[in-house]
């Protein structure tokens, strides 16, 4: 089975590549760039999967790219995933994250072969801040950021746009995902790049950090790509939601315990009030019963074993 993923070359993108190659599935990605040299993809694995570029804002080539490959299943990643960066190119991430949605649902609606299923990787981030408890799928969306407001946006057009031009179309909310190849813009990878500095006598043994004390909602990254493969095997009523999580809050202060454990190092911690987000809520958690109910999904991997894989790939990746 032909299967089409855009934003391959992504850090969810590149595991998940590499997970439907070992299904067995014949895999297109799609990247903005080139096809990556770098990351978590072992060369075989890049060799295996073919390679196409492609900006999601260019409706034309969307189409042009679908009606190429005529793909059985599609996996929507491509898109902003940072908040920060959403929030200085809010208008950009809109045209990506909603707009290039919709324009890849519409290409679906007019390709000449039969499209058994589109999921879209959303996020937690359009639920908003925390609510008090474990947020379900039956939560209203309310953003407070922009890149939530884009990927509500997101969410809305793709299960909006599917059920009007009869696309099998679902949302995958993601909690946070975190792992081997993920960005230093992220929190985890910024850990354990300032940590292999101290560790290497290239930094002081002084870390700058925000708040520790918030919770949220971590998945192993490859637990997660196999949660979006399993919402494609669905063969239930299309145009709803699913939170992709573990239902358990950890705090980042754990997060950076399990680094320091893994570097061997105990350096001084020191709060920076400038690394501390206005509007932070203490905990967000989602609710993983739709998901496990439906496919038998849960979260395999230890956290702190990701961390350590993390922390090693980081160390030996070049991404240090």
């Amino acid at each position: 089975m032909r299967v089409l993923v855009t934003g391959g070359d992504g850090f969810i993108g590149q595991h998940l590549v590499d997970h439907l190659l070992d299904l067995g599935y014949e895999v297109t990605a799609t990247m903005l760039g080139e096809a990556p040299s770098a990351g978590t993809l072992s060369p075989a694995a890049r060799a295996a999967a073919e390679w196409t570029r492609l900006d999601v804002r260019d409706a034309d080539a969307v189409a042009s790219v679908v009606h190429a490959i005529r793909p059985r299943r599609v996996f929507h990643l491509a898109g902003f995933s940072s908040g920060a960066e959403a929030g200085r190119r809010s208008r950009e991430a809109l045209a990506v994250n909603g707009a290039g949605t919709l324009s890849l649902v519409e290409a679906i609606a007019r390709a000449p072969a039969d499209v058994q299923a589109v999921v879209v990787a959303g996020s937690a981030d359009a639920y908003g801040g925390g609510r008090g408890g474990p947020m379900g799928e039956r939560t209203p969306l309310r953003p407070t950021s922009v890149y939530g407001a884009t990927k509500a946006a997101q969410d809305v057009l793709a299960r909006g746009a599917g059920a009007a031009l009869d696309v099998r179309v679902v949302v995958a909310r993601l909690f946070p995902l975190v792992g081997p190849g993920q960005r230093p813009a992220f929190v985890l990878p910024s850990f354990c790049r300032r940590a292999l500095a101290i560790r290497r006598g290239t930094a002081e043994p002084r870390l700058a950090v925000g708040n520790l004390d918030v919770a949220r909602d971590f998945t192993d990254v490859r637990d997660g790509v196999r949660a979006l493969a399993g919402i494609a095997d669905l063969d239930e009523t299309p145009h709803v939601a699913y939170n992709v999580c573990s239902g358990i809050a950890t705090k980042i202060r754990r997060l950076l315990e399990w680094v320091l454990e893994r570097a061997e190092i105990e350096p001084e911690i020191v709060r920076d009030p400038a690394l501390v987000r206005r509007g932070e809520p203490e905990v967000v958690v989602g609710d993983p019963t739709r998901l496990r109910a439906a496919t038998g999904w849960r979260a395999a991997r230890d956290l702190r074993a990701c961390v350590h894989a993390t922390m090693d790939w980081v160390s030996t990746s070049g991404a240090a």
